[in-house]
């Protein structure tokens, strides 16, 4: 279980659960790849333009992975993890379990620490569950980190 990849959405509580995961792999010695997968508008054509922020038309696809690269660096200097963690992180784009899941089943981890947001009834119904599509097809272990949690004693 040394091996851990964490997907973040770059919220608070996303840096919880990154917080929670850096500490089992400081105890066990292991490292963190953190994860942000992001969705580019499914229905627009793949060769869309738009002015990024120096003025050129560019392929949304590419303004959106590098705003998504930009605040995964943000994210983590905000994080405050362990000094001497090994962390390593990327943005990829697509369904977000699929990612996960084909990330998980590359060989390269031996454990998912990843949040819930808790939601439930019609919301669930609606939104569907991420967290609970990886659990269910997972072949690696999971641990889900409910918003607020606190790091292991």
């Amino acid at each position: 279980m040394r091996r851990i990849l964490v997907p973040v959405d770059y919220s608070e509580p996303s840096l919880d659960v990154l917080r929670f995961a850096a500490e089992i792999a400081r105890r066990l010695g292991g490292e963190v790849t953190v994860v942000h997968v992001w969705e580019c508008m499914p229905h627009a054509p793949p060769d869309l333009k738009v002015k990024g922020r120096d003025g050129k038309l560019r392929k949304l696809s590419d303004v959106i992975r590098e705003n998504a690269e930009s605040e995964m660096q943000q994210f983590l200097a905000g994080a405050k993890l362990p000094a001497g963690l090994p962390v390593k992180s990327r943005v990829e784009s697509g369904d977000a379990a699929k990612c996960i899941l084909a990330d998980l089943d590359s060989g390269q981890f031996d454990l998912l620490v990843m949040g819930t947001h808790g939601r439930g009834g019609v919301k669930h119904l609606v939104l569907g569950s991420v967290a609970e599509k990886i659990v269910r097809e997972s072949k690696l272990p999971v641990i889900t980190v409910p918003a607020r949690a606190e790091p292991p004693p």
